[in-house]
């Protein structure tokens, strides 16, 4: 049987979560999710200037006692932001587990990445923001 890491380390864990990403978490008893908006803009020719409201989506759920838990994200990207994203999340200080996953899809004329890991979900959202940053 896996334990429940104690109330006191899941609260500075989610706390320290929410920091990074800058985030309001919402907390089930299963399922810590982040939700937010972020505005990508892009000029499209000499008249055309474009913004975009993207998704952004984190969720932690099985946090153990070694601070371990499951974590998952979902973004949306421009087709011009993807190469930035995926190098600057591939080069990150912080390496990638073993069991970590990516998974690319077209939706809305964008890029949706949905990424997984069992790993802290400090070092999940270390890495998330670093990549994150590169498309500012």
């Amino acid at each position: 049987m896996v334990e429940v890491v104690d109330t006191d380390s899941q609260v500075f864990i989610i706390e320290k979560v929410s920091k990074l990403l800058d985030i309001e978490v919402e907390t089930d008893s299963e399922i810590c999710q982040f939700k937010k908006k972020r505005t990508a803009e892009a000029q499209r020719n000499s008249k055309v200037y474009v913004r975009w409201a993207l998704d952004l989506k984190v969720s932690i759920s099985s946090l153990e006692n070694d601070g371990q838990a499951v974590n998952e994200a979902e973004i949306f990207l421009l087709p011009e932001e993807l190469p930035n994203f995926t190098s600057a999340l591939i080069q990150h200080s912080i390496l990638f587990p073993t069991n970590f996953s990516q998974q690319l899809s077209m939706e809305r004329g964008m890029y949706c990445i949905r990424i997984k890991s069992q790993e802290s979900p400090i070092n999940f959202a270390e890495r998330l923001v670093g990549a994150l940053k590169s498309l500012a």
